[in-house]
């Protein structure tokens, strides 16, 4: 068995490499509760399964869902007791449970599935929620490979099924308002933008999913420590940040260049913790794009254009036009939520799709596009060299 391929009864557990993942490959193969029958005859259009009930499928998906029209959150799935456990203590009714995804994916009421496990396991549970019939809301990233990517297009685009990615950044109120000023023509057509992302280490709980990768010496570790796993920095963070560069500009880029690797965390992982990136896309435009790991948490972005720019930095969205004041710009203020607004725009476009047959705005397209970013800029990297779009024509 490949490091890529995961049995069906494993769902999310290691590949058979050691004691910690036999022990997960035998909890996949039983409910940790007696099947709980969803809500009879839910008028609900979709009716939710999510597999992987990390951080990302507890703590953002199962509020949305209780926020999300037409939509009922009835299936859940994990290879963890302890957090299929937590994960359904947050739901406000009872739904089944498994340690296997292909059991949940034959549940007949779930029709649509979130896939929020670690991003190995993309492609194979992608393949067979597609296979069941289900519609499909896929983290990023779109595979953890060009190869992979490229695999999950060609899976995408023969489906009959709804299937979007989680790119969600675009939606969130002070993106909305940034593309708003610079697709207005405010600051003229953009020039220059910087994009600084700053961050501390990756989720570190002793609950976080463990992957045994042969190339860090086989002991389970956090799975965004090993490429192998995670697809890399690039893929399993900076993938959401190339979207709003991409997004920007208003197309793909020509050419980028890329420096990155280790400086702080020396602890057997083979993830960077520290990136930079030039990307130069038509019409002269360039882009800087850092990554930091080990820095305070901040993602900003400045955007000069050709009469004014448009600045982002912690709380404060500023505006600067020639031959005017430099002006704060006021976002809409609204009630605090108890779910992530920006993750909601998914799923409401998600129902507009069922309903209009409309392609999803979050598309295979997009998703892969951030990805071949992130495959490119690490080719730029071990060429120590600039490098063209045109050389990851694959994906």
């Amino acid at each position: 068995m490949s490091n890529q391929t995961i049995s069906r009864r494993q769902m999310l557990s290691n590949t058979a490499a050691g004691a910690a993942g036999v022990a997960l490959a035998a909890a996949a193969a039983r409910p940790i509760f007696a099947a709980v029958p969803a809500a009879a005859a839910s008028p609900a259009t979709l009716r939710w399964g999510i597999i992987g009930t990390g951080a990302r499928g507890t703590t953002v998906h199962i509020p949305v869902l209780k926020a999300a029209p037409e939509s009922q959150l009835v299936a859940l799935c994990d290879v963890s007791d302890k957090r299929l456990a937590n994960a359904a203590s947050k739901v406000d009714h009872p739904v089944p449970t498994y340690t296997d995804y292909q059991k949940l994916l034959a549940n007949p009421d779930v029709n649509a599935v979130i896939i929020s496990a670690p991003n190995l396991l993309h492609r194979e549970i992608l393949q067979a929620a597609l296979q069941a019939g289900k519609h499909v809301m896929c983290e990023k990233p779109a595979g953890t490979s060009e190869a992979e990517t490229a695999a999950i297009r060609k899976m995408v685009e023969g489906a009959k099924t709804i299937v979007m990615f989680g790119m969600q950044y675009r939606n969130g109120a002070r993106q909305k308002k940034i593309g708003e000023i610079v697709t207005s023509g405010e600051i003229g057509k953009p020039r220059y933008i910087v994009q600084a992302c700053s961050r501390g280490d990756w989720n570190l709980s002793p609950e976080i999913w463990r992957y045994s990768d042969p190339k860090l010496g086989g002991k389970p570790v956090n799975w965004r420590f090993s490429h192998a796993a995670s697809g890399g920095t690039l893929a399993e963070f900076d993938c959401h940040y190339f979207d709003i560069l991409h997004w920007l500009a208003g197309a793909a880029p020509q050419k980028i260049s890329c420096d990155g690797g280790i400086a702080v965390y020396h602890d057997g992982r083979d993830t960077w913790d520290h990136a930079s990136m030039v990307l130069t896309y038509p019409d002269g435009l360039t882009a800087v794009h850092t990554l930091c790991l080990f820095g305070p948490g901040r993602a900003d972005l400045t955007v000069v254009g050709e009469s004014g720019s448009l600045e982002s930095i912690g709380d404060a969205l500023r505006l600067t036009t020639k031959g005017k004041a430099a002006q704060d710009v006021r976002l809409p203020t609204t009630p605090k939520k108890p779910y992530d607004e920006a993750t909601l725009g998914l799923f409401e476009d998600f129902l507009a799709c069922m309903k209009t047959g409309k392609k999803p705005d979050a598309s295979i397209d997009r998703a892969a596009m951030a990805c071949r970013t992130c495959w490119l800029g690490e080719l730029a990297a071990q060429r120590k060299a600039e490098v063209s779009w045109e050389q990851s024509a694959s994906v």
